[in-house]
């Protein structure tokens, strides 16, 4: 009975520790050129954006592993983006609620000054401390 108790500990622990790559979620609606940013890192497994006339709000799913280095994939992909969107204020951040609040903009499918607003409080709420 020991025996086999051991045997099914083992083989659920084994099974949580599954490869993430399976999970892509990559938006089909973003611009081509954070897409392509982004797919070059191997430590982001999928991302949501917003764009709007000045700014540009990426929310990036890092995979588990990676999170120890959240704060260089961060940088290294606003620089980046950056370098594609001179011209606009790019913000880049692992957090969820940030990601929550964008999923929420691009599900009301917001316009003009609403989504101005709305990036507006999110880009705020990106800079609270919790």
């Amino acid at each position: 009975m020991h025996k086999i108790i051991t045997v099914l500990l083992l083989f659920f622990l084994l099974s949580a520790c599954s490869d993430e790559s399976v999970h892509i979620v990559y938006p089909s609606n973003t611009s081509p050129e954070i897409e392509e940013e982004i797919k070059h890192h191997d430590s982001v497994k999928g991302f949501q954006s917003v764009t709007d006339n000045n700014n540009v709000l990426v929310a990036i799913d890092i995979k588990r592993m990676s999170r120890f280095n959240k704060e260089k994939i961060e940088k290294k992909i606003t620089k980046e983006l950056e370098k594609k969107f001179p011209e606009k204020e790019v913000l880049v951040t692992g957090d969820l609620k940030v990601k929550w609040e964008i999923e929420k903009i691009i599900d009301q499918k917001l316009k003009s000054e609403k989504l101005t607003k709305s990036i507006e409080d999110i880009k705020s709420l990106s800079k609270e401390e919790t």
